[in-house]
């Protein structure tokens, strides 16, 4: 059946709606996550405010903003697309569709997961409290059964498929990467730039491969990524014309500047949760992946809710995996896991790994051709920025 979601009026919302969801539990299930942060309000282009009061069981809706600490403005259209949940905090901030006028961006990306609680009923997590164990890292290869690995994939959110590729297969696709990134330039719009200490600009990401290489395009059908992709659910199929099609990741040194290091995200960070779940990315590895060239890190278990991305000193705390790779194995991701990929420490060669991304037909449907949430990344001046960037330039 096609996407669809209802307009959103604000007043109603919060006057009528969220208050009968509040006490039907939602207020019980956000509580808990905002002790001793600020009140958020919201406010529209005509005045109409709505302020979100904390207190040890419940959240409060207060009309007006004058006991707000942190207020955002909005037009009551962005709104609806926020409850909705087809952008967050950082979606609307990179589309530059929202402001705050008093207070920071910090407070209200602090309440994010206890907004999704509110309107969404979704839960609010720990991961270190689900008992995943220890074997945090252990890899797989296809000899496996699909039950093995949809139970892994299941429980923690990403696994590690071994030698899935051949190293003359890897050399293919190496070459053509190599291509790709030599004819990218920092205004296409089809890649991602970063600025190193000593200022050059750097390729750090090439989208929609599949456009410039056969070979590419019609790795989706591939009879191994399909069955990869059959084990996070029935159904999905090849992002190839939408939602950045088959992209590279490209590890880079000294970035100073730009998204070459993600930080801590899930792949509906910008929004679209209920559009792009369930998603399954299948990372093809064309390096060695270690803490010295780039790897990938899954907080596990952290797709089954909300959760808050880790601060620097956490990790200790939570179960991280550091997943080390080989050229021509797998990593498979849920989108809603926790993952980061820190800079390298190294030397070099860094982390390339390509990735093939399988979602519901219906969501491409409701993208369309071309299409994609990371598009809103360009917004401002055709160049990708942090959200550090964007908050210290506004």
């Amino acid at each position: 059946m096609p996407i669809t979601f209802d307009t959103i009026d604000f007043d109603e919302f919060h006057l009528i709606d969220l208050p009968k969801r509040i006490e039907a539990g939602s207020g019980a299930l956000a509580a808990h996550d905002l002790a001793g942060v600020d009140t958020l309000g919201f406010k529209t282009p005509d005045g109409a405010a709505f302020t979100y009061v904390p207190s040890p069981d419940t959240v409060e809706i207060w009309s007006g903003d004058a006991a707000a600490d942190t207020v955002v403005h909005m037009s009551r259209e962005d709104f609806s697309d926020y409850a909705n949940e087809l952008r967050t905090c950082f979606g609307l901030l990179y589309a530059g569709k929202a402001e705050v006028s008093r207070g920071d961006f910090g407070w209200w990306e602090r309440w994010e997961p206890a907004l999704r609680a509110l309107y969404h009923d979704r839960p609010i997590i720990d991961p270190s409290s689900l008992g995943l164990g220890d074997d945090l890292t252990r890899s797989f290869t296809l000899d496996a059964s699909d039950a093995e690995l949809r139970d892994r994939l299941e429980s923690h959110g990403f696994l590690h498929i071994q030698d899935v590729f051949t190293a003359d297969e890897v050399a293919s696709f190496s070459a053509e990467v190599d291509t790709a990134k030599a004819a990218a330039r920092p205004d296409d719009g089809a890649s991602w730039w970063a600025t190193q200490a000593d200022g050059s600009e750097v390729c750090c990401r090439v989208i929609y491969l599949g456009r410039q290489s056969s070979l590419i395009n019609g790795l989706g059908d591939d009879p191994r990524l399909r069955r990869i992709a059959a084990i996070g659910g029935s159904g999905l199929e090849p992002e190839n014309d939408c939602l950045d099609g088959v992209s590279v990741v490209i590890k880079n040194p000294d970035v100073t500047a730009g998204l070459s290091d993600l930080p801590w995200h899930r792949d509906c960070g910008l929004g679209g949760h209920s559009v792009l779940c369930p998603s399954v990315a299948v990372g093809i590895q064309l390096d060695r992946a270690s803490a010295e060239a780039g790897q990938l890190h899954f907080v596990a278990g952290s797709h089954r809710g909300s959760s808050h991305p880790l601060k620097p000193g956490e990790e200790q705390t939570q179960p991280v995996a550091a997943i080390d790779a080989e050229p021509g194995d797998v990593t498979v991701h849920f989108g809603h896991v926790l993952h980061v990929a820190p800079p390298p420490t190294g030397e070099g060669p860094f982390r390339r790994a390509m990735y093939v991304t399988y979602t519901r037909p219906e969501t491409m449907e409701f993208i369309g051709e071309g299409k994609g949430y990371n598009d809103v990344l360009f917004e401002h001046d055709g160049q990708v920025h942090s959200v550090e960037e964007l908050t210290v330039s506004t």
